[in-house]
């Protein structure tokens, strides 16, 4: 019985041995093989990749099967950007690991882009990993999502990456990346996650978001009572005021040719600062002339009066001055456009063209024709639209200047519409057929849509002389220029189907004037001017705010406001449409 015994156990140990004696066991590892293995390992954790990859090499040749030694191998040799090294070896071998996945994912993304990486990094579970390849995993995967656009699935990744990590520093460059995807959220996306999500540190950056950060002053104080030591509260405009009392100084024309306009900003600013419950700042106002001749005083003065910030100047030639000047100890926000780096919130028309031609593009015009008076103005206008226009894909067939003094136009808009194309071909038909031929002119149809950049004189004329020509169902697009008030009966009438970007005071909307602290009908200077300056005050306590989430946004009375990377500050504007004499707002 015990030699039977034996029979069967000896085959049994045999086969044992065989397997621990095969390549995916360590028993036949000689010494000098287990060195290479535990230096090159004891190197990779050092980050030495370089000397890492030589010894993991001479180990991997013994030890093909070593999933520790192949995953440092593949990861050493994409450190040092050997990454041909890295997809022969990954072809060559079927050893299947998530970090193998990982790595095949960051090589796609730096070698070809993200199409393939978030299906590749889909395919397993992330809690089979370690802490540090975890990261790994979930920054690939979050870059990944925010370069293909896709905001709300990067947020969401990278919140689960910042509960990773425990550097501060790095932390909190994760938690502004988090911010401003974000804020590129559609509310309605926001509106069908928040309460689906289980996780309270997710759950808190949603409902943030869906607030705006508390943008409007009001709405973040309920958030902050229930969140008060989530990350998110770090963005809150209430916790980032630079200080509980700011000097202010204000650099406006009060004297030549700009002192109307001066007066109805510094109006505005007024307004916002009786408005201010909690009254932080301090404004002073100082006059830079009528050609910018008091500049250099002026900003010398406002240091002395250790000012917190300028805001300031308005006019060109002021800030041509400025320009010459050493640079401020202070942040400076210009009313004008200008190419220096200071911070610049201004009401160009240039900016307003560049909001009609995204406006255009999103409502599929993608071919059009540009009229403007033949003056400066006109000009800019068309260069602003054209470029962006163009740059959206867009496509101008034609940009006509007119003569703002004439009163006929009739000849150019003949020609521009390919009236007289049409009548040409017309007349050659009924030669070849020696017939009469009943026809009719019509407008070419390679157009989608006209960009009008015109004041009111300008567009009274204009836009019944395209409906005489036979353009009245071609669409119409312009800026605020084009608008002279809701109660201007016959200007509408003129301008019928005309639609304009505009600022929300002047179109004032209800949900605008129950907010309002002030009585809108009160304000007897140009509202647009006024609400510049008193929306400029706003700026005051949410600059360190707005340049730190970037894309954060201040509800304005000139419109939506943010800041780019540049330091320019954006707007957006509402849209209504003339429409049988009244004006009607139209939806974003």
């Amino acid at each position: 019985m015990n030699i039977v015994l034996r029979n069967i156990f000896l085959p049994g140990m045999l086969a044992l041995l065989l397997v621990a004696c095969g390549p995916g066991g360590n028993n036949n590892v000689r010494p000098d093989q287990n060195r290479f293995k535990n230096q090159g390992l004891s190197l990779y954790q050092q980050q030495d990749y370089f000397l890492a990859a030589e010894s993991l090499s001479k180990a991997f040749e013994a030890l093909p099967r070593d999933r520790e030694v192949y995953i440092a191998l593949l990861d050493s040799w994409l450190q040092l950007g050997e990454y041909a090294r890295v997809w022969q070896l990954i072809n060559q071998n079927d050893l299947a690991a998530p970090e193998v996945q990982i790595i095949e994912a960051n090589l796609q993304q730096q070698q070809s882009g993200c199409d393939s990486v978030i299906n590749l990094l889909s395919q397993f579970d992330t809690e089979v990993l370690s802490i540090d390849w975890q990261k790994r995993y979930w920054q690939i995967l979050a870059s990944c999502q925010q370069n293909l656009g896709e905001h709300l699935s990067a947020a969401l990744s990278y919140i689960s990456l910042s509960e990773l990590v425990e550097d501060v520093i790095t932390r909190q460059k994760i938690n502004d990346t988090i911010v401003q995807n974000l804020i590129a959220v559609e509310e309605e996306a926001l509106i069908l996650i928040i309460g689906n999500e289980t996780d309270a540190l997710t759950q808190g950056w949603l409902e943030a978001a869906y607030i705006k950060f508390g943008a409007d002053g009001i709405s973040g104080e309920g958030w902050l009572s229930n969140w008060s030591d989530h990350p998110a509260a770090n963005y809150f405009l209430d916790m980032n005021q630079v200080s509980s009392h700011q000097k202010v100084a204000v650099m406006l024309p009060f004297s030549g040719k700009f002192a109307e306009v001066a007066k109805a900003v510094q109006k505005g600013f007024l307004a916002a600062a009786l408005a201010d419950t909690k009254g932080l700042n301090e404004l002073i106002f100082f006059d830079t002339g009528s050609a910018g001749e008091n500049l250099s005083t002026v900003f010398y003065s406002a240091q002395e009066y250790q000012s917190d910030m300028i805001i300031g100047p308005l006019d060109k030639a002021s800030i041509e001055v400025l320009e010459q000047m050493p640079e401020a100890t202070v942040p400076i926000i210009l009313l004008n456009q200008s190419e220096s780096n200071y911070y610049q919130f201004t009401l160009s028309p240039e900016g307003e063209a560049e909001i009609v031609a995204e406006r255009m593009v999103a409502d599929g015009m993608k071919n059009v024709l540009i009229m403007a008076p033949n003056d400066e103005w006109g000009e800019r206008m068309t260069k602003a639209f054209a470029q962006r226009f163009v740059d959206l894909g867009g496509q101008i067939k034609n940009n006509t200047y007119f003569q703002p003094e004439q009163n006929d136009y009739s000849a150019q808009l003949r020609q521009l519409l390919g009236l007289v194309e049409s009548q040409l071909r017309a007349k050659n038909l009924q030669q070849f057929l020696k017939l009469p031929v009943n026809s009719e002119e019509v407008v070419r149809s390679d157009v989608d849509a006209v960009f009008l950049a015109a004041k009111p004189s300008f567009a009274r004329l204009m836009i019944p002389q395209l409906k005489f020509h036979r353009a009245a169902e071609l669409p119409v697009y312009s800026t605020s220029h084009v608008f002279a008030g809701l109660h201007n009966e016959q200007h509408n009438k003129d301008l019928e189907g005309v639609k304009f970007a505009v600022s929300p005071i002047e179109l004032e909307p209800t949900a605008l004037l129950e907010q309002l602290p002030f009585e809108l009908k009160l304000v007897k200077s140009d509202k647009r001017l006024f609400a510049f300056g008193y929306d400029a005050y706003q700026l005051i306590s949410r600059l360190g705010w707005m340049s730190r989430v970037h894309t954060g946004m201040v509800e304005g009375l000139t419109g939506n406001i943010r800041i780019g990377f540049d330091g320019k500050f954006s707007r957006e504007l509402l849209w209504a449409q003339y429409r049988n004499g009244s004006i009607v707002p139209l939806t974003p």
